[in-house]
């Protein structure tokens, strides 16, 4: 088994990005046919997803956050002279609806996931730091 190290930078323009194209690139760029990528996204209000990609889906879920978790709810978490005053909802969205880590499948030169399913970075704080990372740790089989 080969242990491969990989940094994705990504460059956020919005709270939800398919990184799906991401790995799959990464697959055939790495030439891997049998692995597992163990990824890692060290911002703490930041989350991978793998979810549906149906239309309005993106949309249903915003929703979901806006009404379940509103913003100016919870007023005690407080980072004062940051962009981040009063940002508790941000720090719970991310943990309701993904999480820092992930383990991708690759089987057969393949991402091994859904039919119909997608890679999401989710960042509530994208506008304040568009710049993230999500590391990964590839354990190549073959």
């Amino acid at each position: 088994m080969e242990v491969i190290n990989q940094e994705i930078k990504l460059e956020l323009k919005e709270e939800f990005t398919s990184v799906k194209s991401i790995f799959e690139s990464l697959v055939q760029e790495i030439n891997l046919n049998n692995a597992n990528i163990v990824c890692w996204v060290p911002h703490e209000v930041s989350s991978l997803i793998q979810i549906g990609w149906e239309d309005g889906l993106l949309d249903d879920l915003k929703d979901f956050l806006n009404d379940k978790v509103p913003k100016g709810k919870w007023m005690k978490h407080d980072e004062p002279d940051t962009p981040f005053r009063h940002n508790f909802y941000e720090h719970i969205r991310s943990k309701l609806i993904g999480n820092v880590s992930i383990t991708l499948i690759v089987k057969d030169s393949k991402l091994y996931i859904g039919k119909y399913q997608d890679l999401y970075f989710y960042s509530p704080v994208f506008e304040n730091i568009p710049n993230q990372m999500i590391f990964c740790r590839i354990l190549k089989f073959d």
